[in-house]
This record gives C-alpha cells, sequence and structure tokens, in this order.
C-alpha cells in the first residue's frame, strides 16, 4: 500500500498493478512541483525520469495538460511503462476546473 500512495502522490497510478504486457500509469494531480526519480542502468534504458507540475495550490486539482518530453499528451491520458523507463519530463499544468476535453480520446 505504502508504493501505491507514492505512485498517487507524484501524479502517477498504475491500474492494472504492473500486471498488463504493457504496463501504463495514469496521470493524476502530484502533491509536489518536482520530483525526479533516479532510474537504475541495470534495469532502465533512461538516467531520471522528473515530474513537474504548473499550477499547483489547494483550489488546483483538476489536470489542464500535460507533456511528455515537451511534447503534448493529446487524446490520453497516460504514459506506457517503456515511456517511463527510458527517462524523461512529465510536465503537468493544473487548474481549478476541470478541462473536459484533455485525454478524452484516450478513454475508448
Amino acid at each position: 500500500m505504502g508504493s501505491l500512495g507514492v505512485l498517487m502522490a507524484i501524479g502517477l497510478f498504475d491500474v492494472q498493478g504492473g500486471a498488463a504486457v504493457e504496463p501504463r500509469y495514469e496521470i493524476t494531480s502530484p502533491l509536489f512541483e518536482r520530483v525526479t526519480i533516479q532510474l537504475d542502468s541495470r534495469y532502465y534504458k533512461g538516467k531520471t525520469f522528473t515530474i513537474t507540475t504548473k499550477g499547483l495550490g489547494p483550489k488546483n486539482v483538476y489536470i489542464q495538460s500535460a507533456a511528455l518530453n515537451g511534447k503534448p499528451l493529446t487524446g490520453r491520458y497516460w504514459i506506457t511503462h517503456r515511456e517511463f523507463s527510458a527517462g524523461g519530463t512529465l510536465s503537468i499544468v493544473l487548474g481549478p476546473a476541470p478541462n473536459k476535453q484533455w485525454g478524452v480520446a484516450g478513454a475508448k
């Protein structure tokens, strides 16, 4: 349960608990402005994976947009484990009201 709490606090959640053939992490609202995860070179290609949050505050709990390595995640609300393990930066922008256009295509 502790690892689940950590994942959610940094803005990621794996609905399938890592049991999928191609695991993916759904993006949630992080509790931190910046988190850097050091990736072990024995298991991952990348060196670090950083999650940055803009607009973090008590009223800004809704994701407005997200980008992976500068490329907007339009139409999807997740990243794959493969993308995570390659390293890079996930940038999340929060706001006070839901953005009903963000991530909707990925729900199908």
